[in-house]
């Protein structure tokens, strides 16, 4: 087993249906990988921010397989829920919970100021903006 990789996420939401998404990976303290990037989301935050954090697991064991790997997000309702409220929640937070059982896999809380993803995510969210007055131009 390797070592750990730390993978921040975060999301970010408009009242438009556009999201942002930032992904940071860090390994001993440094950032190997970041992400940002926006698309159309029409659930709720936390639920983007469970899938995020499910992709964040898929993202890791397809790239570093042999990694332990902690996700961390400012999200705490993706980790401290029990029984999530809605229905289309409840199947994503599953999605998270199913990932982390293939193996060193964890998610995990962290505040947002501690969060190097957050300012990603919402790169992601204006390039999305941009993208679209662009193309209405």
């Amino acid at each position: 087993m390797r070592e750990c990789l730390v993978i921040y996420v975060d999301a970010a939401l408009d009242r438009n249906g556009r999201a942002g998404c930032g992904l940071a990976v860090f390994v001993r303290g440094r950032a190997v990988y970041t992400e940002s990037f926006g698309f159309s989301h029409f659930g709720g935050s936390a639920q983007l921010e469970a899938h995020v954090c499910a992709g964040a697991l898929d993202l890791a064991a397809a790239r570093w397989p042999y990694h332990r790997v902690i996700v961390r997000t400012d999200c705490a309702p993706v980790v401290r829920s029990r029984m999530p409220s809605s229905d289309s929640f409840r199947i994503a937070v599953h999605e998270v919970r199913e990932r982390c059982r293939r193996g060193w896999r964890v998610v995990s809380y962290v505040s947002r100021k501690a969060n190097p993803a957050h300012e990603l995510a919402r790169e992601g969210l204006k390039s999305l903006s941009r993208q679209q007055v662009l193309a209405a131009a």
